[in-house]
């Protein structure tokens, strides 16, 4: 594992409503722990701040596309 990719532990205090709603999410088998769901949910919003090692490159393919 590269220093990069180690793991920190960290604690985040949540309001009922949103430790109910992470509940349902893995309860539908949407994710399978909350800390899953977090993490995506983290992801997301770097991707939407454009920050480079989150937002995927297009394939080909759909580059492609685009010009058609």
């Amino acid at each position: 594992m590269t220093e990069k990719d180690k793991k920190s532990r960290i604690s985040v205090t949540l309001t009922k409503s949103y430790l109910d709603t992470l509940g349902q999410l893995v309860d539908e088998g949407i994710y399978l722990t909350r800390g899953e769901a977090i993490q995506e949910g983290i992801r997301l919003l770097f991707k939407s701040y454009n920050i480079e090692q989150f937002v995927e490159p297009l394939k080909d393919q759909e580059i492609e596309e685009d010009t058609e």
